[in-house]
């Protein structure tokens, strides 16, 4: 058959779930590129910066949304759910949060937030939290004792250790001490663009040896054409960590920001400092033509297709690898 019916057939077909999205929650064309992109289940970002009632009321709208737009998305906090939103053809929101803020300085809110529906947490974002130290940082000081628990904890109730934006002793230090595996879920290979977001050769191969999973990303400033990328670099990158780790271990994370404001942008980097951030965007955002919106993924399908990779290996990347990690930690 031609390649484009090809693509779009097993597009279709594909239990597809991406690493990482925030975008603007609440709005009707974001929901509805994440259906038309075929989408079976996203990380959904609900918390960045916020603590701990600034999360809840962001859960909250959340769940009005999965009422107002039913016909797009519906929540998901188990394998049942995921399976159910392919089935049913709507796309699956996980809640995620890219940094144990919401936590506080309260380890028994982890549970409160599991019974909510909260099934990854990135230990840090960017900068020194209770947990650990982010990847910005001025000095990495490892997991705290603080943090240690909170990975005992998230082992505990079966939730998903996300260490992207983590930085490196860090990151090290949650591979070795999680009892399961975990989850880079939206990181570029720093040797392929060196910026301290992106992950070393050292850390992903550590990742593997414990069973994680590494998330391809599209955010330009992670790119080693930045602002000139296409989808073409987001397949070198893949295929650069499929080389590394091995098939089984590679899967998107693509980090969409759909329809976010520029005071948005400028809240997210600068975060809780009063300069400016440590690394300012270009402004407006312009990610890789080909794979600019959710709702153009098919073309990754198509691209992956186009450099060889057999059909099972296409679904491993789009979601099935992403499935078996969450079959390994949640606990149901």
């Amino acid at each position: 058959m031609p390649l484009h019916t090809e693509a779009k057939d097993l597009h279709r077909r594909s239990m597809i779930i991406d690493g990482l999205n925030v975008s603007r929650w609440g709005d009707a064309e974001v929901y509805r590129h994440l259906h038309e992109g075929g989408f079976t289940a996203i990380n959904a970002t609900v918390a960045v910066w916020e603590g701990t009632k600034q999360t809840l009321q962001n859960i909250g709208r959340f769940y009005r949304d999965f009422e107002t737009y039913s016909e797009w998305v519906r929540p998901v906090a188990s394998l049942a759910d995921l399976h159910a939103a392919k089935r049913e053809n709507r796309v699956g929101i996980v809640f995620g949060f890219q940094n144990s803020s919401p936590i506080e300085d309260d380890l028994r809110l982890v549970e409160i937030f599991h019974r909510l529906g909260v099934r990854v947490i990135q230990l840090a974002y960017n900068d020194l939290n209770y947990a650990g130290a982010g990847c910005y940082e001025r000095q990495d000081v490892g997991l705290s004792k603080f943090g240690v628990d909170l990975v005992k904890e998230m082992n505990r109730l079966g939730m998903v250790i996300d260490l992207s934006h983590v930085g490196h002793r860090s990151t090290m230090d949650a591979i070795e001490l999680s009892e399961q595996p975990v989850w880079f879920s939206h990181a570029n290979p720093k040797a392929l663009c060196e910026h301290p977001r992106n992950k070393t050769d050292d850390e992903v191969k550590a990742l593997v040896t414990r069973g994680g999973v590494v998330g391809v990303n599209i955010f330009p400033a992670f790119l080693k054409r930045g602002y000139d990328s296409t989808l073409a670099d987001v397949l070198d990158t893949i295929e650069y960590w499929v080389e590394l780790a091995g098939i089984g271990h590679v899967s998107i994370g693509l980090d969409f920001t759909e329809n976010q404001s520029e005071e948005w942008f400028q809240w997210l980097m600068a975060g809780k400092r009063l300069d400016s951030p440590v690394f300012p965007l270009q402004l407006p955002l312009r990610l890789p033509q080909g794979i600019a919106r959710a709702d153009e993924l098919p073309n990754l399908t198509a691209g992956l297709l186009e450099r060889g990779y057999s059909h099972l290996d296409v679904q491993k990347i789009l979601g099935l690898n992403v499935l078996r990690l969450f079959e390994q930690v949640w606990t149901e």
